[in-house]
């Protein structure tokens, strides 16, 4: 027995060895495996990193469309704040003044640490990310306070202008105060458009006419609008002076906007521009972007955001009281700054608000680029 556990002890040292041995042989072959996978996930992380560039940049350089300069000088300062050598990357401006697009390719060399082994030492690794400039040409959240486009060619960028007029006032049309149907006709349904914005999607004139086969991006054959009182880019008027619901509508807008919003000067900054432009351009605070940092929850919270900021229809005119329907040219980007000299009292209750000129991300459904719309934004197209 003794005899038969030793040779037994004698074996499985043996196997011991054997697994050793077999060990030794397949660790070069482990460690080159290894280092394969760490260079193929540092080239797919490098692609991403690219890719990421690659759209930052394309979004910022389509702020200065569809000027072939700059748009040139504003891809290379972002190339440099995304750690890319502004000579590996190809700029390419397109679609003119009806539907321009810039398109950003980035070009670089990834050099590998382990794949030399099997004679690869570096592969080509690239990006690439085109953006486009649209004009709004539909959008849920339209506030129901109106200006006609005679107003808004007379007005400047900064400017107060009167949204929603009072019996004191010389009133747009018989039975008009300067407002529009968008959620329905009811006294509550446009106190809540007021106070939110519209629950659907309001159109614009022209927003299905631009060719999905020449602009970039998609675009549906006819407009997305889904209100129930409206029909394609046609909304009736809202008669009445509508005092009480719109003083409670003003007082739920500017009592609920954040601290860092409750100012013309905090929420929008003037930006430079040379030649100077007939219309001061300005830049949106993200904290204030009620489609981006500053976004409020749906309706019917009343958190603190930025309600300040909203988009009102253009039209082109009012009709008198109720009958036909107002076109809806296009929309303003505008900033409240509340009641006409801080009161809303009996039938005495107008809005002001500011007219802004501005490139915003706003989430709205997009239509070919107006150079002359106060509204403008930016998004990836491919």
């Amino acid at each position: 027995m003794f005899t038969h556990l030793l040779k037994k002890g004698v074996c499985r040292r043996g196997e011991r060895g054997q697994t050793l041995w077999t060990a030794a042989l397949l660790l070069p072959a482990l460690i080159a495996a290894t280092g394969l996978a760490m260079d193929i996930g540092g080239y797919a992380s490098e692609r991403r990193t690219l890719q990421n560039a690659a759209d930052a940049i394309a979004l910022a350089a389509a702020q200065g469309l569809p000027d072939q300069d700059e748009v040139e000088d504003i891809a290379e300062a972002w190339a440099l704040k995304n750690n890319v050598d502004p000579d590996s990357m190809t700029v390419t401006v397109s679609g003119g003044t009806v539907s321009p697009a810039v398109t950003v390719v980035i070009d670089e060399i990834h050099e590998f640490a382990f794949m030399p082994i099997v004679s690869i030492d570096e592969r080509d690794v690239s990006a690439r990310a085109v953006a486009g400039k649209f004009t709004a040409g539909a959008s849920a959240g339209v506030v129901p306070w109106t200006v006609t486009q005679d107003t808004v060619d007379a007005a400047s960028s900064g400017q107060i202008v009167t949204v929603k007029f009072d019996a004191g006032s010389e009133i747009p049309a018989p039975g008009n105060f300067g407002s529009v149907q968008v959620d329905g006709s009811g006294a509550s349904e446009y106190e809540d458009a007021a106070r939110y914005g519209s629950s659907k999607n309001i159109c614009a004139q022209g927003t299905d006419r631009c060719d999905p086969t020449t602009c970039p991006g998609s675009f549906p054959a006819t407009c997305a609008e889904n209100s129930p009182v409206c029909d394609g880019d046609g909304c009736p008027a809202k008669t009445g002076n509508m005092p009480g619901p719109s003083r409670d509508a003003i007082d739920f807008r500017m009592l609920n906007t954040t601290s860092a919003c409750d100012t013309f000067e905090e929420t929008f900054t003037a930006i430079p521009e040379t030649p100077p432009a007939t219309q001061q351009k300005y830049a949106l605070n993200s904290a204030c972007n009620p489609w981006g940092a500053g976004a409020c929850p749906p309706a019917p919270s009343s958190a603190a955001c930025s309600r300040r900021v909203f988009l009102i229809p253009i039209i082109d005119e009012f009709l008198n009281g109720s009958s036909g329907m107002v076109t809806i040219l296009g929309f303003a980007l505008v900033y409240l700054e509340g009641y006409d000299s801080g009161k809303c009292t009996g039938n005495n209750c107008e809005v002001k608000v500011r007219f802004v000129r501005a490139d915003v991300t706003t989430g709205a459904f997009a239509r070919e680029y107006d150079p002359d719309a106060f509204l403008q934004f930016v998004k990836l197209v491919e």
